[in-house]
C-alpha cells in the first residue's frame, strides 16, 4: 500500500496510507450519493479525468484531496499505517528477537519522535 504522511491536521509524524479498495469506495459512495463523476469533480475541485482515474485504481489521491472526499462521501480512505514487524527489530536487543521489546518502549520512543 501507499504510504502518505499526513498534512499539518492530526498528530505530527503519523503515517496515513490508502485502504487498498479506496477506488471501489468511492465509486460505491458517488454512486449511492446520486452524484455523477462530474459533479463529484467540481464539488472536491478536481478534473474529471482524475475522478476517473481513482475510481479505476489507476491514480491514487493525495493526502488532501482523500480528505475532501472522505468528508464529502461520507466514507473513510486513510488509516494509520502499521509499522511492518521488521522494522520493530531495530528496537530489539542484540540477538535480533523482539523478546527484549516492550510495548512501552515502543510508546515511548513514538512518544519522543523515533522511529
Amino acid at each position: 500500500m501507499r504510504r502518505l504522511r499526513r498534512s499539518s491536521r492530526g498528530l505530527p509524524g503519523e503515517d496515513l496510507e490508502l485502504i487498498e479498495d479506496y477506488n471501489e469506495v468511492v465509486r460505491k459512495a458517488r454512486m449511492s450519493l446520486g452524484l455523477t463523476q462530474d459533479e463529484l469533480a467540481k464539488q472536491v475541485g478536481e478534473k474529471v479525468t482524475t475522478i476517473k482515474k481513482i475510481e479505476a485504481g489507476e491514480f491514487k489521491p493525495s493526502i488532501s484531496l482523500a480528505r475532501k472526499l472522505e468528508k464529502l462521501l461520507k466514507v473513510v480512505l486513510l488509516i494509520p499505517a502499521e509499522e511492518p514487524l521488521h522494522e520493530l527489530g531495530r528496537y530489539a536487543k542484540k540477538g535480533g528477537e523482539l523478546s527484549g521489546v516492550r510495548l512501552g518502549d515502543i510508546l515511548k520512543l513514538k512518544k519522543e519522535g523515533r522511529r
